[in-house]
């Protein structure tokens, strides 16, 4: 659950992060003459290849709920 949990969060915080320095350096944070391009168009995937968000959500919800006796089927 723990790895879940980081996962989600270090994935979508680093989506933030970018996102931001890409606008702050506008059309130029788009191109291959900054790094802030590549890892823009390559943090997308790995978002993906790291398993999506949902399955990561439903780990922590089936762990969260299960001493409520609560059994989750997906």
């Amino acid at each position: 659950m723990r790895v879940s949990l980081i996962k989600y969060f270090v994935a979508n915080m680093l989506d933030r992060v970018l996102d931001r320095a890409v606008q702050a350096h506008g059309a130029l944070g788009l191109t291959d003459d900054t790094v802030l391009g590549y890892m823009w168009r390559h943090e997308r995937a790995a978002r993906i290849y790291d398993g999506p968000d949902e399955v990561h959500k439903s780990v922590v919800a089936r762990e969260v709920l299960k001493p409520y006796g609560v059994d989750v089927e997906v």
